[in-house]
């Protein structure tokens, strides 16, 4: 058994934590279902194309995709981004309107 590419393994990661199925991930992101299955099937790095589809859908930035974490941020606000990634898109939106009211009345 072969074992997968870093990109592979990232997607992956990103797909579980989106509730992504292969399927799901090529509508979120305009990439077919027929290039995702291919490149899983054969552990391919993908086309930063693909990438930068794949990191919209998943709504994270290409630096953020090969940068797992930051020297640069204390302990809080790394848990503060953690939680912040494992929230549906809506509740995402939420917690940044309720971040913003919280800035205007300090």
């Amino acid at each position: 058994m072969f074992e997968e590419n870093y990109c592979i393994k990232r997607i992956r990661e990103l797909m579980e934590k989106n509730g992504y199925n292969t399927y799901r991930l090529a509508k979120q992101s305009g990439i077919s279902l027929s290039t995702l299955s291919s490149m899983f099937e054969n552990n391919t790095e993908p086309r930063i194309e693909t990438l930068e589809k794949i990191c919209s859908a998943c709504n994270i930035s290409i630096a953020q995709f090969f940068e797992r974490s930051s020297r640069d941020l204390s302990p809080e606000q790394s848990r503060v981004l953690d939680v912040y990634d494992s929230l549906s898109s809506k509740d995402r939106e939420m917690a940044l309107s309720y971040m913003r009211f919280l800035s205007k009345n300090e």
